[in-house]
Formats: C-alpha cells, structure tokens, sequence
C-alpha cells in the first residue's frame, strides 16, 4: 500500500472540483494514508513541484488532481524517475483517466491511488517536450486558439461549442507529414498515444498506452464540407474506409508546415509546430486500477 502521497493540484479547477478532491482525500486519510495537497497554476509550477518532491524522497506516489495538461505537467516532474503517477481527473475531457478505466468515484479512486498496479507506459516527445495521450496540427489545435479557457472553467464541454463553429468556417489550410519516408499531404493530424480522441470517440482502434509507438491519422479535408464529414465519422467511430483519412502505426514522424496553422499537446496550445514528434527514450509509471485494460496487457 502507497501511505506518503502528494497531490498537485489544479488552482483554477472549479467549485465541484475541489469537493471532488476533498472526498478523495478524506477516502485516503480513512484508508490510513498521509496527504499533502499542493496548488499549482502553470505547467511550469506543476513540473517543479513534482520535480522537488522527487528530490525529497518521501513519497510513494505523486498524484496529479486535474485535466490532461495538468498531468502532462505533474508527469514532466517525474520523468527520469521512478515514482509512480496517480491521477485524480477533475479536468473537462480527461482523456487519459478514460483511456485507464479510472472511476470517479471518490472511495474507488482512493483505493486505486493506494493499492493499483503501478505500469511503465511510454510518452511522446513534441521538438523534445512530453506529452502523454496526444498532439495535434490543424483543426483540434486551432479550437482551442479560440476558446475561453474562463468559460470552459464554468461550462466544461459546451465551451466548445462556438470554437468548433468559428473554426469550421475556414477552409482547411494544407501541409505535409513525413512517416518513414512517405509524404503525405495532410490539413490535420492527430499523433496518439490513446485509442479514443476527446475521451470518448475511437480513432485508432488499435493503438494502446501500453505500445512503444504511435497512431497518425492524417486527414486530408480540403474543403468545409469534407471537414464536416470529418467530425462525424469521428463522433460515429466510422473514420475507417475514408479516402481523405490515412491511419498508420509509427514511432516517429516529421511535420512540415507553416507556424501560422495550430498544433496541441494534450490539449495545451503550442507556440508554433513541432518538426518532430517521437517517442521519448524512458518510461514513466503509471498508477492504474486493477481492472484496467492498460494492467491486464502489462500483466499487472
């Protein structure tokens, strides 16, 4: 059993949020563990935190309390180390939770933080920065350039809404992703670690957090309708069969396109698009629950 955990916490997480938390945290004192809660509000403050906990040595797991990008952050600290990653989803898509099987259930998270089995999973490197579930380039990423992160705070999921619109009323713009030496011409790209995109929608059935590599799917939509069309193969899990959608396994791959189009990182905006998206060289430990897909593969 895991007894010394310290959670990083999201401070601009919501109201239901932090009840959430606390009853995660009065689960684990009840179990018999010791709790230290941090608050953090950038990504840098995330990985520091982490980092310096690591460096004291008294910890059985870091615990990372919020979306994806605050894990990615928590999980940036850790790299290099042994000390497990747990993972309290109080984010809008959590992505990452839903891709383990991680139950929001207060006393069933507590259980799964002390006792799940603890699997070494790879991450994916963008231009030398981590990432956990996913990158993107083009439609995704340039979502979220217009979206209020204030009014996703208060309305989760219907954030989006408006973005999407905003977005979907340009015409795709184009560029190139090279995969073990093939060109293809692309107006978006997803770079999963994860078979579902959003957390929801399957996009690449065949891919697991559990694998050494990747899954491209590089779509070619050129025009408003084609994009459309996009979306809703996405929503019906029919991305399958689509001339304009190629989907192929890899460890690594190049980007070549203009800094003017949007590229992501677990649902974090870049400043401008990566060249380069591989596989990073170590492993990072993953707190899972025991009837998680991800142990079951491990053997965990």
């Amino acid at each position: 059993m895991r007894r010394r955990l310290l959670i990083i916490h999201n401070a601009h997480a919501g109201t239901r949020s932090r009840y959430f938390l606390r009853a995660v945290c009065r689960a684990l004192e009840a179990a018999g563990a010791e709790v230290r809660v941090e608050h953090a509000d950038t990504l840098a403050a995330d990985a520091a935190i982490a980092r310096s906990a690591v460096a004291e040595g008294r910890f059985d797991a870091i615990v990372a309390a919020g979306g994806d990008s605050t894990i990615r952050g928590v999980a940036s600290g850790l790299l290099g180390s042994d000390v497990p990653l747990g993972i309290i989803p109080i984010g809008t898509g959590n992505v990452l939770a839903r891709e383990i099987g991680v139950r929001c259930r207060a006393k069933v998270l507590a259980q799964t933080l002390l006792r799940g089995p603890s699997v070494p999973i790879r991450y994916g490197l963008a231009d030398g920065t981590p990432f956990l579930a996913m990158a993107g380039v083009g439609f995704d990423a340039d979502v979220l350039l217009r979206l209020s992160m204030a009014w996703k705070r208060t309305v989760g999921r219907m954030a989006y809404a408006w973005p999407i619109l905003r977005a979907m009323a340009h015409a795709p713009r184009p560029f190139e992703v090279v995969v073990d030496g093939r060109t293809l011409p692309a107006t978006w790209l997803i770079v999963t670690r994860a078979a579902r995109y959003g957390g929801s929608f399957v996009i690449a059935k065949e891919q697991s957090l559990a694998g050494d590599g990747f899954h491209a799917v590089i779509a070619n939509a050129t025009t408003r309708r084609a994009l459309a069309g996009l979306l809703i193969a996405i929503a019906r899990g029919r991305l399958e069969g689509r001339a304009d959608v190629t989907v192929l396994p890899c460890s690594q791959l190049g980007v070549r396109a203009s800094d003017t189009i949007a590229a992501q990182i677990d649902g974090e905006r870049l400043s401008s698009v990566p060249r380069e998206i591989a596989v990073g060289p170590e492993r990072l430990t993953l707190i899972v629950p025991h009837g998680s897909p991800l142990a079951a593969m491990r053997g965990a």
